[in-house]
């Protein structure tokens, strides 16, 4: 059963990238990410470069499928993580490709839905691996817990920009409060779910990319809403001093203190 693990999350990894590669060729309904991006603006969706963390998120995860693939070595390190992951990084897979057909064939709530349970299984592999949690060796930082982390921290800012295109497909009107009012409330919200994730499991790097999102955000709106940009660029000057402050006061846990 571990070896099928290990093969399955490659084959699934490789699977999704295919499919997120031609996502952005027009291939499905005729639409790409940046369309139906453009179709439903909301003051939440981030500047077009913030987008290109899926080329260091992918990365790290190819490194996780060949540090686990070391299990068909009979690795003992490797074997340990396979049993901790289980189904849920092809159950990941399998929510990622859904969530790009289903945002491209615009069922906008569907994907809502999808995205929820892709971040589900994040967190899963997050909770079952006591992620953040223990003191392992470099190798098991770098290959698994940076690249979820990574992921988990991108797919919870995706998640509040995935609910905001899709109230915007159905013309919520924000129940009298302006668009600008709304994007601050999600901004200050995601916030809360980065910080959550920094001193209650010890994330930092999905706050990182918290502030990464959040950044772009302010970039996207500089010239829409003032009022957004200011809280946006202030949330991330908050998650990013609280991790800072938080990798100090664990400095002496650091991995670059570790041997590989």
């Amino acid at each position: 059963m571990k070896k099928l693990w290990a093969a399955a999350n490659g084959v699934a990894l490789i699977v999704t990238i295919i499919i997120n590669y031609l996502s952005n060729t027009g291939v499905f309904n005729g639409n790409t990410m940046a369309t139906m991006s453009a179709r439903y603006p909301t003051l939440f969706t981030p500047a077009g470069y913030a987008f290109s963390i899926w080329i260091i998120i992918y990365l790290g995860l190819l490194g996780f499928v060949f540090y686990q693939g070391r299990v068909l070595r009979g690795n003992a390190e490797a074997e340990t993580v396979i049993l901790q992951v289980g189904w849920w990084f092809v159950l990941s897979c399998v929510a990622n490709c859904a969530w790009v057909l289903a945002w491209l064939y615009d069922r906008t709530g569907l994907s809502v839905l999808i995205m929820i349970a892709l971040l589900f299984c994040l967190l899963q592999i997050v909770w079952r691996t006591d992620m953040e949690l223990t003191d392992p060796p470099l190798r098991t930082i770098a290959a698994v817990w940076w690249p979820f982390c990574l992921y988990s921290g991108w797919i919870t800012a995706a998640l509040f920009a995935n609910i905001s295109a899709w109230l915007t497909s159905i013309g919520w009107t924000g129940w009298g409060l302006p668009p600008a009012a709304w994007a601050i409330i999600m901004i200050l919200l995601a916030g809360l779910v980065y910080l959550f994730m920094t001193w209650r499991r010890n994330m930092r790097e999905a706050a990182f990319v918290g502030v990464w999102a959040l950044v772009a955000i302010a970039v996207a709106d500089f010239h829409r809403s003032p009022a957004v940009t200011r809280v946006a660029v202030g949330m991330a000057a908050v998650l990013f001093v609280s991790s800072s402050i938080h990798g100090y006061m664990n400095r002496s846990f650091s991995p670059w203190r570790k041997r590989p």
